[in-house]
């Protein structure tokens, strides 16, 4: 998965097929090469630096002349960077700086605190017994580790494994389908899970990451309550959205990405568990001509499944990696945009706005008897450009939503 397609990050570990998921990756060995493609790197994740640097809890690499902070998101993320992102993420930079020695005999003075600090709470390893590889590139899956065991989960004690970081972080929120890229993981992406962990709560605890954060002095406590005022979707809208009827409803979505492109036109019904789409599905891929076909999406506790693709000039491999990739069908099927998307929310009246990342939006719009009648959203993400509009035509009519016998059905989305 790559940038410059669409880069969506549990896209492939989520994805039912084995093919999909990300090698297993030793964490005392180096990380692999990055392939040698020519792209150009998007960043899409500056409101979460923002946010951070707002609360104190990220600096970036500099300060510029106009006295802002240099974050330098396209770059690739290192060991030694994201040590020190995850001490300043966690308010210990003043007390890392009294930190002990470690076994390590490759840091530079500046590092040894945040890299000590962490070893000495068992928050990160070496790349061997005597050498961290401080410049060495930092994956996702070494950077999911690190917040994972900073949440209080063990890989000690079997809560998850090194091999299945990326997956269990999946699982318990800290990354979704669109926070950042495992194959390519840069600044951008450290920053944005770096956000995510601030709303997740520490195993054994009650209160989320900021809030300790906030308890302990680390945060000023007006900040905090600024980021969550923007951080989370109005209470209203949830409200409303947990309230909410089974409906059908008229869907039209569309994606380009690169060369590739999507349409999908089509009837969707849902009972709040189960959701059933049947439409037409109309693609090219790499600048082809269009294809289309009828299919049937499902979404429901395990996941989005699609039907049977084949029929069309593509396989069906080529036209699921589209969908698995970008993520698209999420979007079309879930009531509110991915958490990783949201950075702030509005109200005027009825109508609701969702500002998500890259400075895209998403709407609802409540009717008379306050359930949602219109939901919109316009939104570009790794180079990929979304417009998804789903309207209600009945609301309260449908009953249990019977879903097909999902044999034969491509697995693009796992959710457990």
């Amino acid at each position: 998965m790559k940038r410059l397609l669409a880069g969506l990050c549990a896209a492939a570990l989520l994805a039912g097929s084995a093919a999909a998921v990300q090698q297993p990756v030793d964490e005392m060995a180096a990380p692999p090469e990055p392939d040698a493609v020519q792209e150009t790197v998007t960043v899409d994740y500056t409101s979460a630096a923002d946010a951070l640097y707002a609360l104190g809890l990220f600096q970036g690499k500099s300060v510029g002349k106009d006295g802002k902070p240099v974050y330098d998101l396209a770059a690739p993320c290192t060991r030694a960077e994201a040590a020190v992102m995850l001490v300043r993420l966690l308010g210990k930079e003043e007390e890392a700086k009294a930190a002990g020695s470690t076994p390590f005999t490759d840091l530079a003075d500046w590092q040894k605190p945040y890299v000590g600090w962490l070893y000495q709470r068992g928050l990160a390893a070496g790349a061997s017994y005597t050498t961290f590889e401080p410049d060495a590139r930092c994956t996702a899956q070494m950077y999911a580790t690190f917040m994972l065991r900073a949440l209080g989960y063990s890989d000690q004690k079997n809560d998850f494994t090194y091999i299945n970081a990326l997956r269990f972080a999946a699982q318990v929120g800290l990354i979704d389908l669109f926070s950042c890229d495992t194959d390519d993981f840069r600044r951008d992406d450290a920053v944005q899970m770096s956000r995510m962990a601030l709303t997740m709560t520490r195993k054994g605890e009650r209160e989320d990451l900021l809030a300790s954060l906030t308890a302990a002095g680390a945060v000023d406590a007006d900040r905090a309550a600024a980021f969550r005022q923007t951080a989370q979707p109005d209470a209203d809208l949830q409200a409303a959205l947990a309230k909410r009827k089974p409906y059908t409803a008229k869907v039209f979505a569309a994606l380009q990405a690169g060369g590739d492109s999507m349409s999908l036109t089509g009837t969707l019904h849902t009972d709040g568990e189960r959701t059933l789409l049947e439409g037409m599905l109309s693609a090219a891929i790499n600048g082809g001509r269009a294809a289309s076909k009828q299919v049937r999406i499902v979404r429901n506790a395990d996941g989005v499944s699609i039907s049977d693709l084949t029929g069309t000039v593509y396989r069906d491999d080529q036209l699921a990696r589209l969908l698995r990739e970008s993520g698209v069908l999420d979007l079309v099927t879930a009531e509110l945009p991915a958490a990783s998307l949201r950075t702030g929310a509005s109200r005027t009246g009825s109508d609701f706005t969702i500002s998500l990342v890259g400075g895209g939006e998403a709407t609802v719009s409540l009717d008379a008897a306050g359930q949602p009648a219109l939901r919109t959203l316009s939104m570009r993400l790794h180079g990929a450009a979304y417009e998804i509009t789903v309207e209600t035509e009945d609301a309260g009519a449908v009953g249990r939503v019977n879903l097909p016998d999902l044999t034969g059905y491509i697995k693009l989305h796992a959710f457990r």
